[in-house]
Formats: structure tokens, sequence, C-alpha cells
């Protein structure tokens, strides 16, 4: 949905973060799905970006785009 608002490939990766647990175990079967404790998702904000600040200002107003969801 977001590549056909943008002029341009928007790269997505899965990621689950659990707050409020404990312990958390993660598989090797769980790979292709980042997966965070609470206070690991600032670790994030340290990766390199592959997007300028404009694409990231058009996906993110691709991704508010109403009509654009109900057609997806």
């Amino acid at each position: 949905m977001l590549e056909r608002y943008c002029d341009f490939p928007v790269p997505v990766e899965q990621v689950l973060v659990f707050v409020g647990v404990t312990e958390l175990e993660v598989v090797a079967t769980q790979l292709s799905v980042r997966v965070h404790q609470e206070r690991q998702v600032s670790a994030l904000a340290r990766l390199s970006g592959v997007l300028t600040a404009d694409q990231v200002d058009q996906v993110y107003s691709a991704a508010r785009h109403r009509q654009g969801w109900n057609q997806a």
C-alpha cells in the first residue's frame, strides 16, 4: 500500500515488542521477525536509516491516507 502512494520502494521489517514481560526467550525459528522487550526499543534509533527525511515524511503521509488503507 505504501509504495502505491510513494514514488520509491518502502522497505518494511517485522518487529514484535513485548511490554511488561520479565523474561523473553527468542528461538532461532523467529529470526525473520525482530523480537524486542520494551527496554530494547530505544536501541532501534541507532540503526542507520535507509530513507531520507523527505521520504519519511512522504511515507508518514501515505500511511495516514484513509482511502489507501481501505483499498489495501
